[in-house]
């Protein structure tokens, strides 16, 4: 049984995390057995406002399971197969890019849908900014035909590298496939059957709870300002444009495993909580990570055997989880049926996360000890 006075004491800690160095606006959900057993909020907005359950964070790569959510409900709806190829469903994907290696690009028109989900299509992480410059405030179109024509980085199937740019042409195959508005596609199909009020694609001011603002987005004042301005919000990137509470996103990851309330079948939850990568080795390389092998489901990423992770050492292998940029981690791990989203305001890439303080990894622990014991 969780020892519940433990348990709200160690997740107070992160009252700890509020500090110059790390974030100012912080919280974390922890739910058991289908039920919210605890949660704790700490720090203020902008406004002065406290940090309550309906605050609204920068889910940033946190997205991505929704994203593949909504391209796992047209696979159950049978208009599209995870082993054809995207080319299919996305024909500007197909044909090969002109400044790419022709031994990486002989393979490009038979991609899968399965290989862009699982970050294993040769794709690369992000655009250079040669090819996209945000200043200019490109639309979502724009960015995303870019992404379908960037040039594959290694051999399809051949190894994992985390891609923005993947989901961007699944954003895509969302619409094409669909006839919606990618994010009116995956409310209908995914986010209202649910009831999950606390994800938001373009947020504005009005929002009762708030939003956290993300310390050190970059381009601080600007029309383009990431996470902040309201140019960058509106364009709702479906690699990272989602914002939410940490309840819902909780809510969320929980029903991978369980299945009471996502409308979802059992075999495609299955599949996006378990590995497709076939043993490949990859990583991050925004992080200069690199796991052998990696593990990586449809949309989740799976731990497998990974080391030093950030859920903690007592997360155990088929736990599936997703950080974002913007600082937002959540992990379930299935055989505990325990799930975690702890969220703060701060660019992970500057380290607060992970160092000198391994604060995900060393509060995974905690919970875990204080729930299970």
């Amino acid at each position: 049984m969780p020892q519940t006075g433990q348990l709200n004491q160690t997740i107070a800690g992160i009252d700890a995390w509020l500090a110059p160095s790390a974030v100012s606006a912080a919280a974390v959900v922890v739910r058991h057995k289908g039920e919210l057993i605890a949660e704790h909020y700490a720090g203020t907005l902008d406004d002065g406002l406290p940090v309550r359950d309906d605050t609204l964070f920068a889910l940033a790569s946190v997205t991505k399971p929704f994203t593949a959510a909504g391209v796992m409900a047209l696979v159950d709806d049978g208009l599209i197969g995870l082993d054809e190829p995207i080319a299919r469903f996305v024909p500007e994907f197909g044909a090969p890019a002109s400044d790419g290696k022709p031994e990486y690009e002989a393979g490009r028109a038979l991609i899968t849908v399965r290989q862009v989900l699982s970050h294993t299509s040769g794709l690369p992480e992000d655009l250079p900014t040669s090819v996209i410059a945000m200043r200019e405030q490109p639309s979502l179109e724009t960015i995303s035909l870019a992404m379908t024509r960037a040039p594959l980085q290694y051999q399809p199937g051949n190894g994992l590298r985390y891609s923005n740019a993947g989901y961007g042409v699944l954003g895509r195959l969302i619409e094409n496939v669909s006839g919606e508005e990618m994010w009116t596609s995956i409310r209908r199909r995914v986010l209202d059957p649910m009831r999950l009020d606390g994800i938001v694609a373009r947020p504005d001011s009005s929002h009762a709870g708030g939003i956290a603002t993300v310390i050190d987005a970059g381009a601080p004042g600007t029309a383009h300002e990431p996470y902040q301005s309201p140019y960058w919000r509106d364009l709702a990137i479906p690699w990272g444009g989602l914002f939410g509470t940490a309840a819902a996103v909780a809510e969320f990851a929980e029903e991978f495993h369980r299945g009471d309330r996502l409308p979802l079948s059992s075999t495609a939850r299955k599949l996006m909580i378990s590995d497709q990568a076939g043993g490949v080795s990859g990583g991050l390389q925004m992080l200069k990570l690199v796991w052998s092998p990696a593990f990586w489901g449809l949309g989740w990423e799976v731990k497998g055997s990974k080391r030093r992770h950030w859920t903690g050492d007592y997360a155990g292998p088929n736990t599936y989880c997703h950080w974002g940029a913007a600082g937002t981690l959540v992990w379930s791990d299935p055989d505990l049926d325990l799930t975690v989203a702890m969220f703060g305001n701060r660019l992970t890439v500057n380290g607060w996360p992970f160092q000198p303080i391994a604060r995900w990894a060393r509060l995974s622990n905690a919970i875990i000890a204080a729930v299970v014991g």
